[in-house]
């Protein structure tokens, strides 16, 4: 579990330090900064940028076929399941065995 971050904020001038000082670096005034949260912590690394959905047993969802454009490719196309299809991502690498040139 990530620990919680804090902020020091000034109660003069508003400024926000990282760390505790004893003069504020923004307006100069000495014992004004005061601790607070800088924020929430998520669960999660990704919790910002995952949107949370419902959890579904697998006998729930409900699998369809969906129309595939051929790749010209006939091995790609099948390990593919058919072609690609509209709005998805399939990321491609190339492996190439260099052989040894005496």
């Amino acid at each position: 579990m990530a620990k919680t971050k804090s902020v020091y904020a000034c109660t003069e001038c508003g400024g926000e330090s990282p760390k505790w000082q004893g003069q504020c670096p923004h307006c100069g005034a000495w014992n004004t900064l005061v601790e607070g949260v800088a924020e929430a912590v998520s669960k999660h690394r990704f919790a910002g940028v995952a949107k949370s959905s419902e959890l579904k047993r697998l006998s729930e969802v409900n699998a369809r076929d969906a129309p595939r454009m051929g790749s010209g490719i006939e091995e790609l196309d099948r390990v593919l399941g058919g072609g690609f299809v509209a709005g998805e991502v399939v990321l491609l690498a190339v492996i190439r065995a260099w052989a040894s040139r005496p």
